[in-house]
Order: C-alpha cells, then sequence, then structure tokens
C-alpha cells in the first residue's frame, strides 16, 4: 500500500470517528438515562476501534495500483456510501473546522487574562489519589488530574452599570465528589481559594456529587469560601441522580442562593442585578423570562453551555458554564475529541461571545473518570469591567493551550 492509499485509509477513518464522536456528544447533551449513556460511549469506542473490520467486510482491496470494491448486495452499495460520507467528513469538513477553531480571534470582551497553576502532587503524593473507582487511571504518564489552575479573567461588559464595575465572580464548577480525587485534595485547593482576595460573588455551576454518601464533603469544603456580597448555585446533570432536593437545601443552609429553572432579582452594591438559573435540559421546566424586568444586569448560571443562544436571545449580559471539563484530553492542534454538549466543542472552554452577551466556560475541578491531558482543573475568577465597542461574534479558550 502507498502513501495515497495510507492516507485516504486515515481520512475515512477519522472521519468515521468524528461522525460516531458526534453523536455521542449529542446524546450526552441530553437528559438519557446514565446507564444507557454509559454502555452508548463504550459502543462508540468499539464501533471507531473496530473499522478495519468494516473495511473488510465490504471486501474492499487497496493496492499500489487501484481501489476495488465488490459490493454484491444492497447493504454493499450502503457500505460504500458510509465511506464515501467518513472520506468527506475526514478529508475536509473535520480538518476545516478544527483550523477555523484555531483562527478564532479572542472576544472583544476580553481586556486580561492570566493563570495560575497550583501542583498539589509534591505535597500530598499518594494521599492526593484517594479511594474512588477509577484512581487507578491518575497513574497514567502526563495526567494532570491534580495540577489546578486558577485563570482570572478581566471582562469588558457594555452593558454592566458603573456601579458594579470592578466586580468579582469566583466560579466553579464540576467537583464531582467521589473519592478521587481525595478529601486532602480538595481541602488544599479550598484552602488555596480561601487566599484568594475575597470575591464579590461566589457562583456554584452543577454536578457536585457522584455518589450519595459524598454529601458530607460540601459543607466542610464550601464553608472555606466567603464573599462580598452573594453565593449563588444552580445544579448539573450529575446532580439529579443523588438526591437534588438534598442538595439545594445543604447548599441553602451554607448561604448560597440556589436558583434552579427561574429568575430572580437581587441586589448587589446597591445595584438591581436578574439572576438567572438554566438547568435544562436536567430538569424542567426551564426558566421564563417573560414577566422578569428589562434594567437590570442579567447574570446566568448555566450548568452546559449548550444555552449560549438562548441565553443571547434573553439579553443576558453574563452566562457562566462547566459541564465539558474542556474535554478532559487535548489533542495538540485539534484540541478535545469528547465534549459532552448537544454541540460537541463548540464551546469546550473559554469566553464567548455573541453581540454584548458574553459565555464563560470553566473546565472544572474533577470529572467522573480523573483523567486530564493538556487540560488541567480550573477555576476561574472574573472581574468585570464596564467596558465600550462594538460587539462582535467571535470566541476563543483560555487557559495554559488555549488553541487546543
Amino acid at each position: 500500500m502507498n502513501a495515497l492509499g495510507l492516507l485516504l485509509i486515515a481520512a475515512v477513518w477519522v472521519g468515521h470517528a468524528a461522525l460516531w464522536t458526534g453523536l455521542m456528544n449529542h446524546l450526552y447533551g441530553q437528559p438519557l438515562n446514565k446507564h444507557f449513556l454509559k454502555l452508548w460511549r463504550l459502543f462508540t469506542g468499539a464501533v471507531i476501534l473496530a473499522f478495519p473490520l468494516l473495511v473488510w467486510s465490504l471486501r474492499i482491496h487497496l493496492s499500489d495500483e487501484h481501489l476495488r470494491f465488490d459490493p454484491d448486495s444492497f447493504w454493499g452499495s450502503l457500505g460504500l456510501f458510509y465511506l464515501l460520507l467518513c472520506f468527506l467528513f475526514g478529508a475536509f469538513i473535520f480538518p476545516i473546522i478544527t483550523i477555523a477553531r484555531l483562527l478564532r480571534p479572542t472576544p472583544v470582551a476580553v481586556e486580561t487574562e492570566f493563570t495560575t497553576t497550583h501542583d498539589l502532587w509534591p505535597a500530598l503524593g499518594e494521599a492526593a489519589r484517594g479511594d474512588g473507582k477509577h484512581r487507578h487511571l491518575t497513574r497514567l504518564p502526563f495526567n494532570g488530574v491534580f495540577r489546578v489552575d486558577v485563570t482570572e479573567v478581566s471582562l469588558k461588559l457594555r452593558r454592566l452599570p458603573p456601579a458594579l464595575d470592578g466586580l468579582s465572580v469566583l466560579v466553579l464548577s464540576d467537583l464531582h465528589l467521589h473519592g478521587t480525587p481525595s478529601r486532602r485534595w480538595f481541602d488544599a485547593v479550598f484552602d488555596e481559594l480561601a487566599k484568594l482576595p475575597t470575591p464579590d460573588i461566589v457562583a456554584l455551576v452543577g454536578d457536585f456529587v457522584d455518589t450519595d454518601t459524598h454529601h458530607e464533603w460540601l459543607a466542610p469544603l464550601l464553608g472555606k469560601l466567603e464573599w462580598a456580597e452573594l453565593g449563588v448555585a444552580i445544579l448539573g446533570n450529575h446532580d439529579r441522580h443523588h438526591h437534588p432536593d438534598r442538595l439545594r437545601q445543604e447548599l441553602a443552609n451554607l448561604g448560597y442562593t440556589v436558583v434552579g429553572n427561574r429568575w430572580q432579582q437581587v441586589t448587589v452594591r446597591g445595584e438591581p442585578v436578574l439572576l438567572v438559573g438554566q438547568e435544562m435540559p436536567w430538569f424542567r421546566p426551564g426558566p421564563d423570562l417573560s414577566a422578569a424586568p428589562v434594567g437590570p444586569f442579567r447574570l446566568c448560571l448555566s450548568h452546559t453551555p449548550d444555552h449560549f443562544a438562548w441565553a443571547a436571545e434573553n439579553g443576558i449580559d453574563l452566562m457562566l458554564s462547566g459541564h465539558t471539563h474542556g474535554g478532559g484530553i487535548r489533542i495538540p492542534l485539534i484540541g478535545p475529541i469528547f465534549t459532552p454538549c448537544y454541540y460537541g466543542r463548540r464551546h469546550d472552554m473559554g469566553v464567548f461571545q455573541r453581540g454584548d452577551t458574553v459565555l464563560a466556560v470553566g473546565r472544572g475541578l474533577s470529572g467522573r473518570e480523573p483523567i486530564r491531558f493538556r487540560c488541567n482543573p480550573q477555576v476561574l475568577r472574573l472581574v468585570l469591567r464596564v467596558g465600550p465597542g462594538e460587539p462582535r461574534a467571535s470566541a476563543r479558550g483560555f487557559g495554559t493551550h488555549p488553541a487546543g
């Protein structure tokens, strides 16, 4: 087989993987049964790896001289059509999307950005692993699961009231408490966060626990955080499996305003602010803003960034999200492959902008499977500034590896 033949096979295989991974991402953005999703993920992996069997079953022969295909049925012709579709995706659509992502300009809302990394492994060692079901995965080479990035971004927002200029927001998502990383690791993380300047707002955007027994970690950890104005929280998709009503009460007991799928007006620095919770599609019904006041600054917490278009349509000024984990595994230049969102990797991490609506997506602190390659756990600290300028649609991921 010559080099051209190898490139052809590689392009078709990439397209095959892109199609099945895209379908999996889409399904993970739906409120489907978690056991079904786990089985589907395993099935998807098997289908991608079984690509050579598909080629063999269709009796495709690739030599130095030519490509020969011997269809003997309708299914053989259908298989050939599928391979042509895979070639289209692998050779053209996937590369074009990837290049477009690499060339995305920084949103005009982003004024400054810097990241400080806290590597907690040297101080904790084996005590950081904990006793979670998948703790063995933390031993994989180059796994950055114990290295936490604290990323501070200054955002210029045109509709920010002058009274809120300089407002700081600490954004945490995706704790996924289940044993790994350990309680000692989380204690060390929250101790570092407690050393930061006290934020005006602490925003928790969901996925707190992955077992029924790790509720007991919440109060000692989240109790270390303080705020000057407001603590606010919503739930995520994993939370619905582990006593969501109990979670809401525990958060409320810690002083957090648990918004849920609704809106409410609060006062921050003497200025009215409209808080909006968006827990769809896992908790229903979604928020209805038809009766909400028009004037106040609108701050939305949405566990998934899939609601970005909805936020722009409803006049949200700043939307805070998690859920994506940044993809967990980021391949150089390409970026993430698996991103559990309806729109896949479109809003995988970073700051995005549509008109006057700005979205900030954090990579979260943990995950059900403790795997992080070129995608450290992350906490966001946003500083909001009053900023003029013409809005435009643009996006770029922030962090240690903004391009992927």
